[in-house]
């Protein structure tokens, strides 16, 4: 018996076409009972999402003829095959498959390895082994499901002009051939193998109605068995989604004929096709595409197309500013689920001690809840790592009182820091690790958890539970690292669908589209690459070699996507086409190839359309009159208030430095008391690095060696020194950054020994250093009230010769300006004190007996090649009194609560986003 084909119209979609037929002609109706028996029947579908669609269709329609269904067997066409014969040992699963393949070249020696892994992997690299194993496992598996194994395709091979791969597919074939007797001395087989096998013994056979509906591009392997089961008086029945007249399209078994559609013409509605830039236009264009047909139709009517999965994203939230919902049907993937990135924080943190691993720890929500690490906690362990930057976390945490979290975390990770264990060891670990953080929750199933924790747990329990069929003999210990990497790639292709609204728009990948259902169907990326796709850089199988096997090769590919794009134009109410210009990372892109098909008359201005100037997005929802657009930032900068003033009855120089650079800074910082932490520092930033030679110098201002002229002696003094609070600070192994910011310090240290004691020699003593102001405070009079000012002064020296005073402040910046320049702008007569900081230094050197005239400057340790320069500033007492009436006036406003608006000005520091300085037409708002 033939298999027979049977044409279904594009007049609806193939689905609900197919299901007709189904009740039609393959059901058994009783005329007693209300009964539509489809239960002889299996159907073979090319996806899950296209079974689950199908068996709803089929419920709802027997039901509106008031009947009741026995459903068919409905299974995807990768399962088809072991419904054909009956295995005669178990099988390998595809890790046990992995492992054997790894275990097998591993096995052969680098000398007969070399055509195929000229470096070869140490003996005890299993991971890479391994990851040679699958690679070579792949291959196997196409050409074994294609009725090729290795050593038929290096004999094929020989005839292709120019092959030389003669000695790799060689050393593949005797691969294959060890591998397949470790199988059999287990036991247990190979799956592409044993159907390989079935059709070589005419084992198939098949007592159910086959039915294969949409399947156009079985391997070759599947078609023998079909036609093994049709030979002894199956039934088997092709579904094509086409109507009769493209019958020539298509081989016996309803797979499509490369050669009938290589000059097909694929016509497109031009008006459904938008050219665009991007993914943000392309998004746009499917927001302004749903706004068009929203009368019509509802969120169920419509999906959304994505062939290239990294537009996700973009779609979510373009669609999200609209109140638009979307929904990816294949659902979120276990690797990236909360369950599995514990999993991840607790195996890096146990084998790194890295206190980002730590940082990633204790925020892992899951985490967080059950080392009962309240919020303070995180505070403290940012800015201890902020004041110590450590490159590892040892028991450095003890006196910072979070001794009781760490240690809980210790004890979570100290099972994963083993050297090595078997996989079903590891197993159990990772069972009592996840019982531990999640046994004790009670989930509701119909809670958005059992799709976040509950079901991710399942699936890892899954995977873990594979790992016991794997022989002992391909199962060698491993390290944790390696474990978590067999089960993220276990994992890799496991999906946990998203939560159901009926409001969302579906989302779809390219191949899962021809057969939904839904009347309104918008197809992103519409480029070439993509629709249609190619795989020209294959290691083992390039294009020449695929064609001469029969393999999917590109012009099966182009095959397959142009019928999809028949199936989509033809059956769908609403189809629309987005064709992009660029992608994320702004690289060209080409439309598809098959937009320039068939009638050659109209080429020149379909190349003209397609290559031409991107149109901008048709979006209705983003139409509305020029002359109305705001073009401002829609967030406003909160306005100054709400919170309690302080008194502002004593200042520093640093406050009034913040005042005058920002008003609304300075209300953020000392009014609202905001501040920005994080843990993503890897060097010294300019204020740690400041402190750092701070407190080297302070050490020497006040050591034995201050008043020495001897260059050595007083660099040898500040090197030790240096490292002494280094390592007090930052301990024995700190970054590598910060050990290079050390050095680069030394460096400038070793100037400054030189212009210190040029300076000494000129008769100037260091009298004080780092001098904290005190009560009683010096004053300044603002509107009759006298307010105190406090600070610290760097160093304060005197000259034995001339009884001179100088007040100094260390400058560490890699590059310093003169003082004047530091503390005043603008025209040389028009001068605007812009920082008050040495002006400010002479009312506070009255509280420590300095009096008469002091001259005031800074001592710069710029970067490696410059000097060490002692910079005097040259103001004069009108200058100076200048500098005051600008502190006067900062404080009367200050205290008369003038914070707003922000400076105009723009500098990124931790208030940045808040003021919006980095926003095109940020809000201008007025009080």
């Amino acid at each position: 018996m033939a298999i027979s084909r049977e044409f279904l119209s594009w007049d609806h979609p193939i689905l609900p076409s197919a299901a007709d037929w189904l009740i039609r002609t393959a059901a058994v109706v009783s005329s007693d009972l209300p009964l539509v028996d489809l239960s002889s029947c299996l159907v073979v579908v090319p996806g899950g999402l296209a079974s689950r669609r199908l068996q709803e269709i089929l419920v709802q329609k027997v039901e509106h003829q008031g009947r009741s269904l026995i459903p068919p067997q409905v299974i995807t066409v990768g399962l088809l095959p072991e419904h054909l014969y009956d295995a005669k040992f178990p099988f390998a699963s595809e890790l046990t498959q992995q492992f054997a393949w790894g275990e097998t070249l591993r096995g052969f020696s680098p000398a007969e390895l070399a055509p195929l892994i000229p470096q070869a992997p140490e003996a005890t690299d299993f991971a890479s082994w391994r990851d040679f194993g699958d690679a070579v496992r792949k291959v196997y598996r196409e050409l074994i499901s294609n009725a090729f194994d290795f050593t038929e395709v290096a004999q094929k091979a020989q005839t292709l002009e120019g092959f030389t791969e003669q000695d790799r597919w060689n050393v593949l074939a005797k691969l294959q051939a060890a591998y397949l007797q470790r199988l059999d001395e287990l036991q247990i087989w190979d799956k592409q193998s044993a159907r390989l096998y079935a059709v070589k013994h005419e084992e198939c056979h098949c007592e159910q109605h086959i039915v294969l509906l949409g399947t156009v591009d079985l391997n070759r392997v599947t078609r023998q068995m079909l036609d093994q089961v049709a030979q002894k008086q199956g039934k088997v029945t092709a579904l094509i989604g086409a109507p009769d007249a493209w019958k020539d399209h298509f081989d016996e078994h309803g797979c499509l004929r490369a050669d009938a559609w290589a000059d097909e013409a694929i016509d497109l509605d031009w008006q459904s096709i938008a050219i665009v830039d991007g993914p943000t236009q392309q998004a746009d264009q499917a927001a302004g595409t749903v706004a068009q047909v929203a009368r019509e139709y509802s969120a169920k009517d419509m999906i959304i197309g994505l062939p290239e999965e990294s537009l996700l994203g973009e779609v979510r939230r373009i669609f999200q500013q609209h109140g638009l919902k979307c929904r990816y049907g294949p659902g979120e993937p276990v690797t990236g689920s909360l369950p599995f990135r514990l999993l991840e924080c607790v195996v890096e943190l146990s084998q790194t001690h890295k206190y980002q691993a730590l940082a990633s720890a204790v925020r892992h929500p899951d985490l967080f809840y059950y080392l009962k690490f309240a919020r303070p906690g995180i505070e403290r362990l940012d800015a201890w790592f902020n004041d110590r930057l450590p490159n590892e976390v040892g028991d450095k945490l003890s006196d910072e009182q979070l001794a009781e979290a760490i240690t809980a975390l210790a004890e979570l990770t100290s099972p994963f820091a083993t050297a090595s264990l078997p996989l079903t060891s590891w197993a159990e670990h990772v069972r009592q690790l996840l019982l531990t953080i999640y046994g004790e929750r009670m989930i509701d199933l119909d809670s958005s958890d059992n799709l976040r924790i509950a079901r991710p747990l399942g699936s890892i329990n899954d995977a873990l539970a594979a790992w016991s069929e794997i022989p002992d003999s391909f199962s060698l210990p491993c390290g944790a690292a390696d474990m978590l990497r067999v089960l993220r790639n276990q994992l890799a292709a496991s999906m946990v669908p998203t939560e159901h609204d009926p409001d969302a728009i579906e989302v779809l990948g390219w191949l899962e589209l021809p057969l939904m259902d839904a009347p309104v169907c918008i197809v992103t990326s519409f480029c070439d690459g993509l629709i249609p796709s190619s795989n020209s850089a294959d290691l083992f199988l390039p294009n020449t070699l695929r064609k001469l096997l029969g393999l999917e090769d590109d012009s099966l590919r182009y095959a397959r996507d142009a019928y999809q794009v028949q199936v989509i134009q033809h059956t769908r109410q609403v189809a629309s086409w987005i064709v992009p210009k660029r992608n994320a990372d702004g690289d060209p892109l080409a439309p598809s190839r098959l937009l320039f098909t068939g009638d050659t008359d109209d080429l020149p201005q379909r190349v003209q359309k397609f290559f031409g100037t991107a149109q901008p997005p048709e979006n209705r929802a983003k139409a509305f009159h020029q002359a109305e657009r705001d073009h401002r930032q829609r967030i406003p900068i909160p306005l100054p208030g709400g919170q309690e003033m302080p008194s502002w009855d004593r200042f520093s120089a640093t406050r009034i430095n913040q005042y005058l650079k920002c008003p609304y800074r300075f209300y953020l910082k000392y009014v609202a008391r905001l501040q920005g932490d994080d843990d993503w520092a890897t060097e010294l930033d300019g204020g740690a690095f400041g402190n750092l030679a701070h407190d080297t110098l302070q050490a020497f201002g006040t050591g034995d060696v201050k008043d020495s002229t001897d260059e050595k002696r007083i660099f040898e003094f500040l090197s030790d020194t240096l490292s002494d609070v280094a390592l007090k600070r930052y301990g024995k192994s700190p970054l590598a950054t910060i050990k290079l910011q050390i050095e680069q310090l030394r460096l400038r240290l070793r100037a400054f020994a030189t212009g210190q004691s040029w300076h000494r020699q000129q008769g100037w003593i260091i009298k004080r250093t780092e001098v904290e102001i005190e009560s009683p405070y010096p004053t300044i009079e603002v509107d009759q009230d006298e307010i105190e000012l406090e600070g610290r002064i760097d160093r304060i020296d005197q000259n034995v010769e001339t009884g001179e005073w100088a007040v100094w402040d260390y400058k560490t910046g890699d590059s310093v300006s003169d003082p004047e320049k530091d503390h005043q702008t603008g025209p040389r007569n028009e001068k605007v004190w812009t920082g008050v900081q040495l002006p400010f230094y002479r009312h506070l050197v009255k509280a420590v007996g300095v009096r008469g005239p002091v001259s005031l400057g800074y001592i710069t340790l710029p970067k490696l090649g410059e000097e060490v320069r002692f910079r005097v500033a040259r103001w004069t007492e009108d200058d100076l009194d200048k500098a005051d009436a600008t502190i006067v006036d900062a404080i009367r406003n200050i205290r008369a609560g003038n914070f707003f608006p922000p400076a105009d000005m723009q500098y990124l520091d931790e208030f940045s986003r808040i003021c919006q300085d980095t926003v095109l037409g940020k809000w201008e708002a007025t009080r």
